[in-house]
């Protein structure tokens, strides 16, 4: 027989959720800092106080999850209309998944996958515990919830590009907390051939709008499709009216993707290898935050360049890793064959996002590193073990 994988309690009383006279969601503007007449404590973050009311639900995570942000489901649990739902976000006014909540516990060992195309934000009015891993990151080129495709976002990496018969610049990487890595350039031929250009840093640190990362920038080629940079790791917000501990076997991420590697086209012909995409954005909202485990949003690997016609085939050159949940860089793709060369290592804490390597010409180059995402927090963080980026530790509780 098969474990329990979710316990779920539910009071009698149930949660309503506010809607508008079209039936819709409220999310009419407002500002995120209006107190909540029931508790006194300022609004959840993005939210208006009617938008952002737990719930009598206490949600306990103990087996593998999958939580759906387009969908609004979670794997294995029936949660009572309402619970979760689709809101507005305040500035923007983009659709983000709502689980209204009295408490949550993701219990040591349980892996939540949380996939969708919207951000995930947690309110409840009792303790959030992480002992188990909450990952919003994304996964080679498919994005983290929120996140964005590959060569998408305000802060996507360029594809690279191609000159003659067989020079290929790597893609640039995606931006967001920081700058992504340049592609690797093609240099000695008459006219250098610059790499895809980085993704800028966009946003701010405060986290105004939530968001996920950018994806990077496309590998170039000629004989076969483009290779497809690394996917933007995603947004998650967590707020109580009470405390959040992680603790020390508790893993929070939200990281960028991976970039592919440059393609074995047959003959001569190989790819460039292809961006890493950028970490997301981490919000952790109430009077007490506590972190003895990993809060992390790195930057994903640009891809390695590839080679044509090597033997034994194919010459495809290695991805670049996912991001790292840690304070470790996720490396770029190693390049393979005669023609191939290494992408850039993506971004952590401390450390910027790398360039991919430069080739000489009539060679394939490797893709720029993602850039690290966002992480904000209450003031009076209290950060014991690994934020990677370092938490902006100025919000309200």
């Amino acid at each position: 027989m098969r474990a329990l994988l979710v316990w779920l309690s539910v009071s009698a009383c149930g949660f309503t959720p506010a809607v508008g006279t079209d039936g819709n969601p409220r999310g009419d503007g407002g500002g995120g800092d209006v107190a909540d007449s029931s508790t006194g404590l300022p609004a959840p973050l993005h939210l208006t106080s009617d938008d952002g009311q737990p719930s009598d639900v206490d949600l306990v995570l103990s087996s593998p999850i999958v939580v759906d942000t387009s969908a609004l489901t979670i794997t294995g649990t029936p949660l009572t209309l309402g619970t979760f739902d689709v809101r507005h976000q305040i500035q923007g006014n983009g659709e983000v998944a709502v689980l209204h909540l009295h408490s949550l516990t993701v219990a040591a060992g349980a892996v939540v996958q949380v996939v969708g195309t919207r951000p995930l934000i947690v309110v409840a009015s009792d303790a959030i515990v992480i002992s188990g891993k909450v990952d919003a990151g994304a996964k080679g080129a498919t994005p983290g919830a929120g996140g964005f495709a590959p060569g998408m976002g305000d802060g996507q990496g360029l594809r690279g590009a191609h000159q003659g018969t067989y020079s290929d610049s790597g893609g640039g990487g995606g931006g967001f907390g920081d700058r992504g890595g340049a592609g690797g350039a093609i240099t000695g031929c008459a006219t250098p051939l610059p790499g895809g250009i980085a993704g800028p840093s966009e946003g701010d640190d405060p986290i105004s709008v939530l968001q996920g990362g950018a994806g990077g920038g496309a590998g170039e080629g000629t004989a076969c499709a483009d290779n497809l940079g690394g996917a933007g790791g995603g947004a998650i917000q967590l707020t109580s009216d009470k405390s959040i501990f992680v603790d020390e076997t508790g893993v929070i991420t939200a990281g960028g993707g991976g970039g592919t590697g440059g393609t074995d086209c047959g003959g001569s012909d190989g790819n460039s290898g292809a961006g890493g995409g950028a970490g997301g954005a981490i919000v952790l909202q109430a009077p007490m935050v506590t972190n003895q485990g990993i809060i992390a949003a790195n930057g994903g690997g640009g891809g390695g360049g590839g080679s044509g016609g090597g033997f034994p085939a194919p010459d495809t050159g290695k991805p670049g890793e996912d991001a790292h949940p840690s304070d470790m860089a996720a490396a770029g793709g190693m390049g393979i064959g005669a023609s191939g060369i290494d992408g850039g290592a993506g971004g952590t804490a401390d450390t910027g996002a790398q360039a991919g390597m430069a080739n000489s010409c009539s060679n394939n180059a490797g893709g720029g590193g993602g850039a690290v995402g966002r992480i904000a927090a209450s003031s009076g963080y209290q950060d014991l073990a690994v934020t990677s980026p370092h938490a902006i530790a100025t919000l309200p509780l």
